[in-house]
């Protein structure tokens, strides 16, 4: 600890002497605590684990180890300060680089704009021509799940011919007919995915109309009709109060009995992607 500090004249104020003070030898270094007006002696027995340093052997010790603390502090401090400056200069160019991108926004603004009404116009028209309802079924994939001959194919229920049904002539019969057994299929595959307005069967007029009694028309999983009686023709609409989208119509006929069909039209609008249903 320096004179200074404690503002006391150089060491060699010090160095009283007996002499100086007419006191004897002892008595000259116990100076009281009231003359310097400091806390009692214990006060002034600094221990090694207060300043976290050795002991000095001497008072020039001490006071190198603190030039030398203090030298390094001030190192630090000089680089904290460059970095402060690096950081501060980092910021401007930053704040600058901001800045010419808010402008740069602000000019594109008009450009923007425009982009965002021509994509509404696309949205429009793309609605307004897949709202269309339109024939979705002709000449699409048809499977079946047996087949009562060779000629009787399902791909002949989608091939837009149900006006030549009879057996007179065997060249232009256009009909499908599966065996007798139960729980046969007819799968027509839209090759997309189609908001179902209406499902029309054309069933054989010439004989055995009965046999389609009781078969269920499917939209995939969910049913929108079944037939409760022998018609020649059988027309199923889809409500516009509950939309039904599928990618397949099944026609599924439970009972032992033939699916013995003319024709199937199925009336529709899309495809539609699944995340995007807007009609």
């Amino acid at each position: 600890l320096r004179e200074e500090t404690l503002q006391l004249p150089p060491r060699e104020a010090l160095e009283l002497r007996e002499e100086t003070l007419q006191l004897p030898p002892r008595e000259a270094l116990e100076l009281r605590e009231e003359t310097l007006q400091l806390p009692p002696r214990e006060g002034l027995e600094l221990r090694e684990e207060t300043l976290q340093l050795p002991p000095p052997s001497s008072w020039s010790e001490l006071e190198k180890t603190l030039m030398e603390t203090l030298s390094l502090v001030k190192i630090q401090a000089v680089s904290s300060a460059q970095n402060i400056a690096e950081i501060k200069t980092s910021l401007e160019r930053l704040e600058d680089r901001i800045g010419m991108l808010e402008y740069k926004v602000d000019s594109q603004k008009g450009l923007i704009k425009k982009v965002q009404g021509d994509l509404t116009t696309v949205k429009i028209r793309q609605q307004q021509m897949t709202s269309e309802v339109r024939l979705i079924s002709l000449y699409k994939m048809v499977d079946q799940t047996s087949y009562a001959d060779a000629n009787r194919d399902a791909d002949l229920i989608v091939d837009g011919q149900f006006i030549f049904d009879k057996r007179a002539i065997e060249s232009i019969q256009t009909y499908t007919k599966t065996n007798n057994s139960p729980n046969n299929k007819l799968t027509i595959h839209l090759g997309g995915l189609f908001r179902i307005h209406r499902v029309k069967v054309w069933n054989v007029r010439f004989c055995c109309q009965e046999q389609f009694v009781g078969t269920r028309i499917f939209a995939d999983v969910q049913m929108i009709g079944v037939a409760i009686s022998a018609k020649p023709i059988y027309q199923f609409d889809v409500p516009e109060s509950d939309p039904t989208h599928a990618r397949e119509i099944i026609l599924h006929q439970e009972l032992a009995k033939h699916l013995h069909i003319l024709e199937v039209q199925v009336w529709g609008s899309g495809p539609y992607d699944p995340e995007d249903l807007f009609a």
